[in-house]
């Protein structure tokens, strides 16, 4: 329906809406089958049998959600059926076995497409907002006056294929819009977890007039761990791992992991690893996981043995970017290719080099939307981009990604996407001075590392 014309974001609020009320009010009563799901509402109708409104909310229970104890992905299944039921039903009125599947869309008339277009949308528009209202309105009033007890909802996976893009970006943006008018149920949170590269393409691709990204950041927190945080995870599972083998005493870093050398320019092992990374728990336990393969038939861990693993975990550390920003940037394969075999630490002067013509000609190719594909094609045209153009829009995609970082005056430090901004503008990668490749991709790419300041 969405590919029809028919705007669907009043249905996402309102599945979401369902979804989240559902959710709370089993975490409440502890609904596990059908025998609580009968006790719940027995109670719900012995409460308020004298209050119509509260009767009307009850009846939406039973038209909706009398099956509280399924899953949530069935709660989704009935729901969406429902829409798609009470929109062929209307259809039928006029047009007698009408197909408004993807296949079947594409063969309607005009005139057909308007009219579904028109009855999708009002069966949208009548899908019980108000009663759905009247029940948030109960739970915040009735179902969460305990102050001692707290609720926690998490919703996560939302950055898994399940949906083509613009659907999944629609249907995000429509909870985040939904999670604020929860707020006003005390003792309950309602936590998103999102990747940050996930939510600035769901605000890019869902951003109207007037749209202004500063207003969400109050119902935004960037989690960010400390070094101190990520030895303490490595600790528990360097603990984990060996406590097999040392039975008596509790196993440490330093009992593993071998003591700071002048090679490593007097860094510890912990210091050394942790310096390429991106200081998530995903990237420094991706290379503790490496070493740990490279040492398994070794008594202790030698910086050899880290240097080997070093240059798996380079790789990964590789593809996963290009996994993790492939939406956004999906000829990152191309572009990261303009900082191999470089220095660790170049002048933007320097940022055209010998691969710069071979990374336009391959982006120039290719048939999406990302930002540097769009530049690399306006530049070789006869009235497009310039060549400033070009690289400024690869600079902003390697710092966006974290491949790189930069300084944006001689005398101020270096900038990344992980510790500071996370995203600078064109004319910020125009004021950059100096650019610095971060160390996690040095084996990957083949960088210089005794070049410049590392």
């Amino acid at each position: 329906m969405d590919r029809l014309g028919v705007n669907l974001d009043l249905f996402y609020k309102m599945l979401w809406r369902h979804i989240l009320i559902i959710e709370l009010v089993r975490l409440r009563y502890k609904i596990k089958n059908e025998e609580d799901n009968e006790s719940f509402f027995r109670g719900l109708v012995e409460r308020f049998n004298r209050d119509e409104i509260k009767q009307k909310a009850i009846a939406y229970f039973r038209e909706w959600g009398d099956k509280f104890w399924l899953d949530t992905d069935e709660q989704l299944k009935q729901i969406t059926r429902k829409l798609e039921d009470e929109t062929k039903a209307n259809l039928e009125l006029k047009y007698s076995g009408i197909d408004v599947s993807l296949n079947g869309a594409s063969k309607l008339s005009d005139e057909q497409k308007t009219e579904v277009t028109q009855r999708a949308s009002q069966v949208v528009s009548s899908l019980q907002i108000k009663k759905l209202n009247e029940m948030l309105d109960m739970l915040a009033e009735y179902s969460f006056k305990d102050s001692q007890k707290h609720y926690y909802l998490l919703i996560d996976q939302l950055d898994e294929d399940w949906a083509d893009t613009h659907t999944r970006c629609k249907f995000i943006r429509a909870l985040i819009e939904e999670v604020k008018g929860f707020r006003k149920i005390r003792h309950v949170k309602i936590l998103v977890a999102l990747r940050k590269d996930l939510i600035d393409m769901v605000f890019g691709k869902t951003r109207g007039a007037g749209f202004q990204e500063e207003k969400y950041e109050s119902y935004i927190l960037q989690i960010q761990w400390s070094r101190d945080e990520l030895n303490d995870l490595v600790q528990k599972r360097v603990r984990e791992t060996f406590k097999r083998v040392y039975t008596n005493d509790q196993v440490t870093i330093k009992d593993i992991f071998p003591e700071a050398r002048k090679a490593a320019h007097g860094k510890t092992a912990m210091e050394y690893i942790l310096e390429r990374t991106l200081l998530r728990p995903r990237d420094i336990l991706q290379f503790i996981n490496e070493t740990f393969k490279a040492g398994y038939d070794k008594d202790k861990i030698t910086w050899k043995l880290i240097y080997e693993a070093e240059k798996i975990y380079s790789e990964k550390r590789l593809k996963s970017l290009k996994e993790e920003w492939g939406e956004t940037y999906p000829s990152f394969e191309e572009t990261i290719e303009i900082l191999r075999g470089r220095g660790s630490t170049f002048n933007y002067i320097d940022f055209k080099n010998s691969q710069f013509d071979s990374v336009i000609t391959k982006l120039s190719t290719k048939q999406n939307e990302d930002p540097c594909v769009i530049t690399a094609k306006n530049f070789l045209q006869v009235t497009g981009s310039t060549e400033n153009d070009v690289l400024n829009a690869i600079l902003a995609c390697l710092y966006k990604v974290g491949a790189v970082g930069i300084k944006l005056e001689t005398n101020n430090s270096f900038i990344w996407s992980y510790r500071n901004k996370s995203a600078i503008s064109i004319g910020e990668a125009e004021r950059a001075s100096q650019i610095k490749i971060h160390k996690m991709l040095h084996r990957a790419l083949d960088i210089n590392s005794n070049s410049g300041n590392v």
